[in-house]
């Protein structure tokens, strides 16, 4: 039998995601609906004569086909946040976790940085002596920063803190 140690299960785990509203079945009905209409007007117009209509129809169709593809697909994207007592783990990927960090949790910081320009989204950033992350692409500003102050949070060493706060060493001194 073995023992597992407290530090192997996450105190916190936050998952971000991209706001996915249109499912696989309704991308279906609604590709399906799209080629009946455009089918339907190529063929109307196709029986006065103008039969060129037909490849433009399908190349119509064939596009709308990848652009509901590709946003299907980045639906699944997603990143996971967890942070156990002594460190945080972040995990990224497209359907299952294809990038993977890990950070020890004391004086691992949580930035919102300004974009690069004056329009440009701000930056989520987890970073540790230069090195670090950038989650909540996905994400609107406002999530973005209340996703910041939820981490910021999360990551703040408590008995550090609460150390500081009452001014003991207790946390700075462990035997």
């Amino acid at each position: 039998m073995s023992s597992l140690l407290e530090s192997d299960y996450p105190t916190r785990r936050l998952v971000i995601a991209p706001n996915g509203s249109l499912s696989v079945a309704q991308a279906q009905w609604f590709f399906v609906g799209m080629c009946v209409v455009s089918f339907s007007i190529a063929g109307f117009v196709a029986a006065w004569g103008l039969w060129l209509v037909w490849p433009f129809a399908g190349l119509e169709m064939l596009a709308l086909g990848a652009g509901l593809y590709v946003s299907l697909r980045d639906n699944g994207y997603r990143e996971i946040v967890s942070v156990y007592e002594d460190r945080i783990e972040i995990e990224a990927g497209l359907n299952e976790p294809q990038r993977r960090w890990e950070f020890p949790r004391l004086l691992t910081q949580v930035r919102l940085t300004a974009g690069p320009y004056r329009h440009s989204p701000s930056r989520l950033l987890v970073t540790r002596h230069g090195h670090g992350c950038e989650l909540g692409r996905c994400l609107c500003e406002d999530e973005r920063a209340r996703v910041a102050e939820r981490l910021k949070s999360w990551v703040t060493a408590v008995e550090l803190s609460e150390a500081v706060n009452h001014g003991s060493d207790e946390a700075f001194y462990r035997e």
